[in-house]
């Protein structure tokens, strides 16, 4: 699968989580991204997003409907906010943005990662 359209199956999970039965591990399986996960950053995540802003709302109710630990994004205050809250209760790591784009891209990297490191430790033999 080519780089590009594994970049564009990944921005669209959050709609075809939603609409289907699959898992955001099992999506981003199928779109190829173990393969490519150590080429793509978040530039070519913002490129491809930049196409298809409806996915930024998207990616924010993906976010809002986790209510776990883990990487979030959301608006406060008119500043795009990315972080990550932590199991032991506390935040951590919390970037503003200025941009939307930009803001939407980092946490679709982070997330993306969080889900492709999680399984994997899930699939290790214990």
């Amino acid at each position: 699968m080519e780089k590009f359209q594994t970049i564009k199956d990944i921005i669209f999970l959050p709609k075809k989580y939603y609409n289907g039965n699959s898992s955001p591990y099992a999506i981003l399986k199928a779109s190829g991204y173990f393969e490519w996960h150590d080429k793509i950053n978040e530039n070519d995540i913002f490129e491809v997003l930049t196409q298809h802003l409806e996915c930024i709302n998207q990616w924010l109710c993906f976010s809002a409907d986790k209510r776990c630990c883990g990487w979030y994004f959301t608006e406060e205050k008119g500043k795009n906010i990315v972080g990550n809250y932590s199991s032991q209760g506390g935040y951590e790591q919390v970037i503003e943005f200025l941009d939307k784009i930009e803001a939407c891209a980092a946490f679709i990297k982070r997330e993306i990662e969080e889900i492709r490191d999680t399984e994997k430790e899930q699939e290790r033999p214990q």
